[in-house]
Protein backbone atom coordinates (compact mmCIF):
# COMPACT_ATOMS: atom_id res chain seq x y z
CA UNK A 1 0.00 0.00 0.00
CA UNK A 2 3.09 2.38 1.00
CA UNK A 3 4.72 1.72 -2.95
CA UNK A 4 2.80 4.38 -4.83
CA UNK A 5 2.91 6.98 -2.43
CA UNK A 6 6.81 6.28 -1.82
CA UNK A 7 7.08 6.32 -5.71
CA UNK A 8 5.77 9.19 -6.13
CA UNK A 9 8.00 11.13 -3.50
CA UNK A 10 10.65 9.64 -5.28
CA UNK A 11 9.67 11.29 -9.03
CA UNK A 12 9.26 14.13 -6.99
CA UNK A 13 12.55 14.45 -5.73
CA UNK A 14 14.30 13.50 -8.42
CA UNK A 15 12.21 16.44 -10.91
CA UNK A 16 13.55 18.91 -8.13
CA UNK A 17 17.10 18.43 -8.36
CA UNK A 18 16.77 17.67 -11.91
CA UNK A 19 15.39 21.13 -11.90
CA UNK A 20 18.05 22.58 -9.54
CA UNK A 21 20.58 21.21 -11.90
CA UNK A 22 19.26 23.02 -14.41
CA UNK A 23 18.75 26.39 -12.75
CA UNK A 24 22.51 25.82 -11.84
CA UNK A 25 23.53 25.55 -15.18
CA UNK A 26 21.30 28.93 -16.71
CA UNK A 27 23.38 31.77 -17.05
CA UNK A 28 22.80 35.49 -18.61
CA UNK A 29 25.81 37.72 -19.59
CA UNK A 30 25.84 41.02 -20.51
CA UNK A 31 28.13 43.56 -22.12
CA UNK A 32 29.65 44.49 -25.72
CA UNK A 33 30.75 42.15 -28.42
CA UNK A 34 34.54 41.86 -28.71
CA UNK A 35 34.55 39.16 -31.66
CA UNK A 36 32.77 37.25 -33.87
CA UNK A 37 33.54 33.95 -35.51
CA UNK A 38 30.90 33.27 -38.16
CA UNK A 39 32.86 29.94 -38.92
CA UNK A 40 32.54 28.49 -35.25
CA UNK A 41 29.09 30.57 -34.73
CA UNK A 42 30.10 32.24 -31.74
CA UNK A 43 31.27 35.24 -30.83
CA UNK A 44 33.14 36.87 -27.28
CA UNK A 45 31.16 39.24 -25.22
CA UNK A 46 33.08 41.69 -22.50
CA UNK A 47 31.10 42.49 -19.65
CA UNK A 48 31.61 45.89 -17.92
CA UNK A 49 34.79 44.57 -15.85
CA UNK A 50 36.18 43.22 -18.85
CA UNK A 51 35.26 39.49 -18.09
CA UNK A 52 35.07 37.63 -21.32
CA UNK A 53 32.32 34.74 -21.73
CA UNK A 54 32.37 32.72 -25.39
CA UNK A 55 29.35 32.59 -26.65
CA UNK A 56 27.92 29.50 -29.57
CA UNK A 57 25.49 30.54 -30.92
CA UNK A 58 23.72 29.90 -34.36
CA UNK A 59 22.57 33.36 -34.71
CA UNK A 60 25.32 36.29 -34.04
CA UNK A 61 25.78 39.47 -32.87
CA UNK A 62 28.26 42.06 -34.53
CA UNK A 63 31.57 43.37 -33.12
CA UNK A 64 30.69 46.06 -31.14
CA UNK A 65 26.83 45.03 -30.53
CA UNK A 66 25.94 45.58 -26.87
CA UNK A 67 23.77 42.52 -25.71
CA UNK A 68 22.19 40.58 -23.36
CA UNK A 69 22.50 36.80 -23.60
CA UNK A 70 20.91 34.00 -21.94
CA UNK A 71 21.74 30.40 -21.92
CA UNK A 72 23.19 27.20 -20.80
CA UNK A 73 26.62 27.21 -19.16
CA UNK A 74 29.26 25.13 -20.77
CA UNK A 75 32.91 23.86 -20.23
CA UNK A 76 33.89 26.29 -22.63
CA UNK A 77 31.35 29.09 -21.78
CA UNK A 78 27.53 29.54 -22.68
CA UNK A 79 25.28 27.93 -25.17
CA UNK A 80 22.85 30.81 -26.09
CA UNK A 81 19.42 30.44 -25.86
CA UNK A 82 18.03 33.81 -26.80
CA UNK A 83 20.35 37.25 -27.78
CA UNK A 84 18.48 40.50 -27.16
CA UNK A 85 20.54 43.23 -29.03
CA UNK A 86 19.95 47.02 -27.65
CA UNK A 87 22.73 49.21 -29.06
CA UNK A 88 26.09 49.50 -30.36
CA UNK A 89 29.16 50.61 -28.84
CA UNK A 90 32.38 51.34 -29.86
CA UNK A 91 34.39 50.71 -26.67
CA UNK A 92 35.09 47.90 -24.32
CA UNK A 93 37.34 46.82 -21.79
CA UNK A 94 38.95 43.43 -21.53
CA UNK A 95 40.70 41.90 -18.25
CA UNK A 96 43.50 38.36 -19.01
CA UNK A 97 46.78 37.75 -19.64
CA UNK A 98 48.89 38.60 -22.67
CA UNK A 99 50.21 35.79 -24.09
CA UNK A 100 52.03 36.78 -27.17
CA UNK A 101 53.30 40.38 -28.01
CA UNK A 102 55.05 42.42 -30.66
CA UNK A 103 55.76 45.87 -31.70
CA UNK A 104 52.61 46.48 -33.22
CA UNK A 105 50.15 44.52 -30.98
CA UNK A 106 49.68 41.57 -28.34
CA UNK A 107 46.82 39.26 -27.48
CA UNK A 108 44.92 39.13 -24.33
CA UNK A 109 43.89 35.50 -23.24
CA UNK A 110 40.24 34.95 -21.11
CA UNK A 111 37.65 32.76 -20.64
CA UNK A 112 38.39 30.13 -23.35
CA UNK A 113 39.20 33.62 -25.91
CA UNK A 114 42.30 35.26 -27.12
CA UNK A 115 42.22 38.27 -28.33
CA UNK A 116 44.30 40.18 -30.60
CA UNK A 117 44.99 43.99 -29.37
CA UNK A 118 46.62 46.32 -32.32
CA UNK A 119 49.07 48.69 -30.13
CA UNK A 120 48.18 52.90 -30.71
CA UNK A 121 51.84 53.50 -30.03
CA UNK A 122 55.16 51.79 -30.44
CA UNK A 123 56.21 51.38 -26.48
CA UNK A 124 57.00 48.04 -25.02
CA UNK A 125 53.46 47.49 -23.30
CA UNK A 126 53.08 44.82 -20.78
CA UNK A 127 55.54 41.69 -21.40
CA UNK A 128 53.89 38.55 -22.09
CA UNK A 129 52.45 36.80 -18.98
CA UNK A 130 51.00 39.83 -17.06
CA UNK A 131 47.79 40.09 -16.10
CA UNK A 132 46.47 43.09 -17.78
CA UNK A 133 42.94 45.46 -17.85
CA UNK A 134 43.02 46.70 -21.62
CA UNK A 135 40.61 49.49 -22.76
CA UNK A 136 39.99 49.22 -26.74
CA UNK A 137 38.21 50.77 -29.25
CA UNK A 138 36.34 49.08 -32.07
CA UNK A 139 36.86 49.90 -35.12
CA UNK A 140 34.08 49.23 -38.04
CA UNK A 141 36.45 46.51 -39.42
CA UNK A 142 36.21 44.58 -35.35
CA UNK A 143 39.85 45.35 -35.24
CA UNK A 144 40.54 46.31 -31.31
CA UNK A 145 42.62 48.70 -31.05
CA UNK A 146 44.37 49.76 -27.59
CA UNK A 147 43.31 52.70 -25.45
CA UNK A 148 45.01 51.95 -22.09
CA UNK A 149 46.50 48.85 -20.71
CA UNK A 150 46.95 48.89 -17.19
CA UNK A 151 49.29 45.74 -15.53
CA UNK A 152 46.78 44.19 -13.29
CA UNK A 153 49.47 42.14 -11.01
CA UNK A 154 52.74 39.87 -11.44
CA UNK A 155 52.96 36.96 -13.81
CA UNK A 156 51.47 33.56 -12.60
CA UNK A 157 53.47 30.81 -11.64
CA UNK A 158 51.01 28.72 -14.17
CA UNK A 159 48.89 29.49 -16.72
CA UNK A 160 46.36 28.03 -19.45
CA UNK A 161 46.60 28.00 -23.46
CA UNK A 162 44.43 27.26 -26.10
CA UNK A 163 44.91 27.12 -29.37
CA UNK A 164 45.28 24.98 -32.72
CA UNK A 165 48.65 23.19 -33.29
CA UNK A 166 49.93 24.76 -36.44
CA UNK A 167 53.47 22.98 -36.23
CA UNK A 168 55.44 20.96 -34.29
CA UNK A 169 59.39 20.62 -34.18
CA UNK A 170 60.03 16.85 -33.06
CA UNK A 171 63.91 17.91 -32.88
CA UNK A 172 63.79 20.97 -30.54
CA UNK A 173 60.77 19.40 -28.64
CA UNK A 174 58.29 22.14 -29.48
CA UNK A 175 54.88 22.98 -30.81
CA UNK A 176 53.42 26.11 -32.20
CA UNK A 177 50.33 26.88 -31.72
CA UNK A 178 47.81 29.58 -32.54
CA UNK A 179 48.32 33.12 -29.96
CA UNK A 180 44.56 34.35 -31.32
CA UNK A 181 40.65 32.96 -32.00
CA UNK A 182 41.70 34.38 -35.83
CA UNK A 183 44.57 32.54 -36.24
CA UNK A 184 43.16 28.98 -35.06
CA UNK A 185 40.40 29.47 -37.32
CA UNK A 186 42.58 30.06 -40.05
CA UNK A 187 44.65 27.18 -39.61
CA UNK A 188 41.49 25.16 -39.08
CA UNK A 189 39.58 26.54 -42.98
CA UNK A 190 43.16 26.19 -44.07
CA UNK A 191 43.26 22.62 -43.31
CA UNK A 192 39.47 21.95 -44.34
CA UNK A 193 39.59 24.10 -47.88
CA UNK A 194 42.83 25.13 -48.40
CA UNK A 195 41.67 28.51 -47.69
CA UNK A 196 42.76 31.17 -44.55
CA UNK A 197 39.60 33.02 -45.32
CA UNK A 198 36.96 32.20 -42.53
CA UNK A 199 35.21 35.71 -43.43
CA UNK A 200 35.36 37.06 -39.34
CA UNK A 201 34.31 40.33 -38.14
CA UNK A 202 37.65 40.62 -37.04
CA UNK A 203 40.02 41.13 -40.11
CA UNK A 204 42.99 42.62 -41.46
CA UNK A 205 45.89 42.16 -38.87
CA UNK A 206 48.28 44.62 -40.40
CA UNK A 207 50.62 41.44 -41.00
CA UNK A 208 50.59 40.47 -37.59
CA UNK A 209 51.09 36.42 -36.85
CA UNK A 210 50.12 35.63 -33.38
CA UNK A 211 51.84 32.05 -32.50
CA UNK A 212 52.89 30.84 -29.63
CA UNK A 213 56.01 28.24 -29.11
CA UNK A 214 55.51 25.74 -26.10
CA UNK A 215 58.36 22.89 -24.94
CA UNK A 216 56.90 19.88 -24.70
CA UNK A 217 58.53 16.46 -23.32
CA UNK A 218 57.29 14.23 -26.81
CA UNK A 219 56.33 16.93 -30.01
CA UNK A 220 54.95 13.63 -31.83
CA UNK A 221 51.97 13.44 -29.64
CA UNK A 222 50.63 16.48 -31.25
CA UNK A 223 49.31 16.56 -34.77
CA UNK A 224 48.74 20.13 -36.89
CA UNK A 225 45.41 20.88 -36.83
CA UNK A 226 44.87 19.78 -33.16
CA UNK A 227 42.68 21.82 -30.57
CA UNK A 228 44.54 21.83 -27.41
CA UNK A 229 44.33 23.81 -24.14
CA UNK A 230 47.66 23.79 -21.92
CA UNK A 231 48.68 23.87 -18.16
CA UNK A 232 52.36 25.63 -18.81
CA UNK A 233 55.01 27.36 -17.15
CA UNK A 234 56.69 30.57 -18.24
CA UNK A 235 57.13 32.84 -20.19
CA UNK A 236 60.97 32.42 -20.72
CA UNK A 237 63.16 35.18 -22.25
CA UNK A 238 61.99 34.71 -25.60
CA UNK A 239 57.99 34.18 -24.70
CA UNK A 240 58.06 30.61 -24.94
CA UNK A 241 56.02 28.14 -22.52
CA UNK A 242 57.35 25.15 -20.94
CA UNK A 243 54.00 22.20 -21.03
CA UNK A 244 53.38 21.27 -17.38
CA UNK A 245 49.82 19.51 -17.75
CA UNK A 246 47.74 19.01 -21.30
CA UNK A 247 44.55 19.73 -20.06
CA UNK A 248 42.30 19.01 -23.59
CA UNK A 249 43.40 17.80 -26.80
CA UNK A 250 40.78 17.33 -29.63
CA UNK A 251 42.26 16.39 -33.35
CA UNK A 252 41.98 17.45 -36.17
CA UNK A 253 39.56 15.17 -37.06
CA UNK A 254 36.89 15.99 -33.90
CA UNK A 255 37.96 13.23 -31.59
CA UNK A 256 38.13 14.63 -27.85
CA UNK A 257 41.39 13.34 -26.51
CA UNK A 258 41.26 14.83 -23.15
CA UNK A 259 44.21 13.80 -20.85
CA UNK A 260 44.96 10.65 -22.58
CA UNK A 261 46.71 11.72 -26.08
CA UNK A 262 49.90 13.65 -24.88
CA UNK A 263 50.98 10.09 -23.04
CA UNK A 264 53.14 10.33 -19.60
CA UNK A 265 53.86 13.93 -20.23
CA UNK A 266 50.80 15.02 -18.80
CA UNK A 267 52.55 15.61 -15.35
CA UNK A 268 56.15 16.86 -16.64
CA UNK A 269 57.59 19.65 -18.03
CA UNK A 270 16.65 45.51 -24.96
CA UNK A 271 15.45 47.20 -28.11
CA UNK A 272 16.31 44.34 -30.42
CA UNK A 273 15.49 40.88 -29.08
CA UNK A 274 16.77 37.57 -30.86
CA UNK A 275 16.93 33.93 -29.81
CA UNK A 276 18.37 30.94 -32.06
CA UNK A 277 15.20 30.21 -34.11
CA UNK A 278 14.87 33.28 -36.39
CA UNK A 279 17.17 35.52 -38.68
CA UNK A 280 19.31 37.96 -38.40
CA UNK A 281 22.49 36.24 -38.03
CA UNK A 282 25.12 39.41 -37.69
CA UNK A 283 22.67 41.05 -34.71
CA UNK A 284 22.22 44.16 -36.47
CA UNK A 285 18.21 43.58 -36.80
CA UNK A 286 15.75 44.16 -34.23
CA UNK A 287 13.92 40.54 -35.29
CA UNK A 288 12.85 38.25 -32.14
CA UNK A 289 15.19 34.61 -32.02
CA UNK A 290 15.37 32.03 -29.78
CA UNK A 291 17.75 28.76 -29.11
CA UNK A 292 15.99 25.68 -28.70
Amino acid sequence: MLRKPLLWIAALSLAAVLGLTAQASASTVKGTVVHTNKSAHAFVVASRNGHLTLVSSRHLARAGSKVKVSGRKTKNGMKARHLKVHGHSRHAKLHGIVTWASSRGFTVASGNASLLVHKSSSDDGAPVGTPVQTEVTIDDQGDLDDDNTQQMGEVPGQMKLEGVVLSTDPTAETITISGDDDEGDQANMSDDNGSGDNGDDQGDDNGMNPQIVVHVPDATAFMVGDKVELIVTGPASDGSFTLVKVDEQETGAGEDNGDNNAGDQNNQGDQNSQGEDGQGNDGGSGDGHGDG
